[in-house]
């Protein structure tokens, strides 16, 4: 908990703060891919239980499809009239790329801090939405239309991970609305920005 904490620090520091976006992604991926690997290397079982899994894939993807439909209308209609719409061939290449970060960041917030929560007992369920939705918009500010879309998001998937148990389909939901809300919401291009240097220092 203490460490899904400290990530959100960093994000805010680095990323809202210092705009150094490519900083804070490849350490925090770094950081809980060694996380992942002690606690694999203790507990081989425990991947399983965080929702690493196939089961559960298609029940939870069937749960998320209403809100990513509606996500993708939304963010396409916010940006063509507030005029940040932005479309380039790059947004296909980062729909491939940007999902393992999403599913990194569901692994944080839902897996790890609404699970702990959930197994935790003092809160109900629909605190627990409501805390974690809140904070997961927060650390998206200032932009009100992204910590919207953040914050929906999050409020669907958890239901979803308390109830199919898997991962894989809130990463892959996380990362193709994030690619969208980069080229339609901020109207920004992030793989041309790292092209130019402009993420890493």
């Amino acid at each position: 908990m203490v460490a899904v904490v400290l990530t959100g620090v960093g994000h805010l520091i680095l990323t809202t703060w210092l705009d150094k976006q490519m900083v804070f992604t490849i350490s925090a991926i770094l950081f809980w891919i060694c996380f992942v690997g002690v606690r694999v290397h203790r507990d081989p079982s425990v991947l399983r239980r965080w929702g690493f899994r196939r089961e559960g894939f298609w029940q939870s993807a069937r749960m998320l499809l209403p809100f990513g439909i509606a996500a993708v209308l939304a963010m396409v209609g916010y940006g063509l009239l507030a005029g940040t719409w932005l479309f380039t061939w790059r947004i296909f290449l980062l729909l491939v790329l940007y999902p393992p970060w999403g599913l990194v960041q569901q692994f944080l917030v839902v897996g790890l801090l609404a699970g702990n929560l959930r197994k935790d007992g003092r809160l109900p369920e629909w605190a627990i939405i409501l805390v974690i939705s809140l904070l997961f918009a927060a650390i998206h500010l200032p932009s009100i239309p992204l910590a919207i879309v953040a914050g929906l998001m999050v409020a669907f998937a958890i239901p979803a991970y308390f109830k199919a148990g898997n991962l894989y389909a809130l990463g892959l939901l996380h990362g193709w609305v994030g690619s969208l809300a980069y080229f339609f919401v901020l109207g920004k291009d992030p793989l041309a920005d790292l092209i130019r240097g402009g993420i890493w220092p």
